[in-house]
């Protein structure tokens, strides 16, 4: 289970010497996070006539099928295969199917990604290299923006800043991966800085440093929101809550401080603003969908077709991840996306389990299961206010959060008797 120490203390030169000694799997799964959250084909035009992530995720599929590499079993995979049979007839019982299945490929991306990363992902070593990268790319977004937001005088603008071209574009999409960000990166130092010399702990400080700085230049209520969540959750799971609670609050107040004025006005207004009120006619709209098709709701990616057809609206985003599910995928969707939410947590539970009996050398295993957690409670909570279910962070995080699970539980299957009192010091 534990990977060698020369990679925890992130050499660049044991990382690469490490990558060198892998299979093509792991360079494809690796190349296809790499081309999907730093996206070098949007930012350089003349590599987008490439559909570079499509050809990726369908070599390696075909390779893995040759290879026979095990599948890992776990509840999520059957919630996921539920999750996708739910898709597959609400678009053809959709008010449009043609407009569903035009769009299926963004859904059924992330199913092969999903198999594909639980299976690759099959060592402690390469889920520490994966998540490092994962890491890598949040912060290569993250620094743009700050420095971007420190250009600007630390102003507030309307557009606010985002992390390039890609899935993070927009200032909401970016604030979203800010919070997941926030969340593993500082699991992240704090499980490995007494491996850092105090130059390293510098570098990878700023890598929460910098996420919470994102949602703030990012001018997102919700991202905001998100990021406290994500901190409260933290506390709740630290077992020094007090020393908890004092640094919580002077975060709290360095990040008011550095608010622009416009943005605590904005939150001042939060419900009885344009913004506010068109979101909860939308949210409204969306449970009237529900209530129309409870089963299947109006049809996947059908939410326009349906503001159109049944309120003459103008085909706005529902701006709420739990309202996109139940109105376009019915109640049957809506339930089985609660089970994968609920699972994340589960297995999650299951992993600190686990590694109770460990030393503190697989600690950071154990931390990285917190940090998946609170990276679910920050996207659950900004998402609460975008439209992004079928954006990278959830899939992503499942993903990680089953190979992390699967790679605890090779190791010792006997969970029964194990102690579940573990806090994080």
């Amino acid at each position: 289970m534990m990977a060698n120490d020369s990679l925890y203390s992130v050499k660049l030169s044991e990382i690469w010497w490490y990558f060198k000694s892998q299979d093509i799997l792991f360079w494809l799964i690796n190349i296809y996070l790499f081309m999907e959250y730093v996206r070098p084909q949007t930012l350089y035009p003349s590599l987008d006539v490439i559909p570079f992530t499509r050809i990726i995720l369908i070599v390696t599929l075909v390779i893995l099928l040759f290879k026979k590499y095990p599948l890992p079993k776990n509840i999520s995979n059957t919630l996921i295969i539920l999750f996708t049979i739910v898709i597959i007839l609400s678009s053809m019982f959709a008010i449009s199917p043609g407009v569903s299945f035009s769009k299926i490929y963004d859904y059924f991306a992330w199913v092969v990604i999903y198999f594909l990363i639980i299976t690759i992902i099959n060592t402690s070593e390469r889920l520490f290299v994966f998540v490092f990268l994962f890491l890598v790319y949040s912060f290569k977004m993250s620094q743009f923006s700050f420095r971007n937001w420190v250009a600007s005088g630390f102003s507030f603008s309307d557009w606010g800043t985002g992390g390039g071209a890609g899935w993070f574009h927009n200032s909401g999409e970016f604030g979203i991966q800010m919070c997941v960000f926030l969340a593993v990166s500082c699991y992240f130092y704090y499980s490995l800085k007494d491996r850092w010399p105090w130059w390293k702990k510098g570098v990878f400080l700023l890598f929460p440093l910098t996420a919470l700085s994102g949602t703030i230049s990012c001018s997102s209520r919700g991202a905001l929101v998100g990021a406290g969540a994500v901190l409260f959750w933290m506390l709740l799971n630290s077992s020094h809550k007090i020393k908890g609670f004092v640094v919580l609050a002077l975060v709290g107040v360095l990040v008011w401080h550095f608010t622009p004025s416009e943005q605590k006005e904005r939150f001042r207004q939060a419900g009885k603003d344009k913004t506010s009120i068109q979101r909860t006619e939308r949210w409204e709209k969306g449970l009237r969908m529900a209530e129309r098709s409870p089963l299947l709701g109006v049809g996947y990616a059908n939410w326009e077709v349906a503001d159109k057809r049944f309120f003459s609206g103008e085909g706005g985003l529902p701006h709420n991840i739990f309202i996109e599910c139940i109105s376009e995928l019915g109640y049957s969707g809506f339930i089985v996306f609660i089970l994968l939410i609920f699972s994340t947590f589960f297995n999650n539970y299951r992993t600190r389990k686990v590694l109770c009996r460990y030393d503190m050398k697989s600690s950071h295993l154990y931390y990285l299961a917190h940090g998946l957690d609170a990276a679910l409670v920050g996207y659950l909570v900004s998402g609460y206010f975008v439209t992004v279910l079928y954006y990278p962070y959830f899939w992503i995080n499942l993903s990680m959060t089953v190979a992390l699970s699967s790679i605890v539980k090779a190791t010792n299957k006997d969970t029964a008797k194990l102690p579940i009192n573990c806090k994080i010091a």
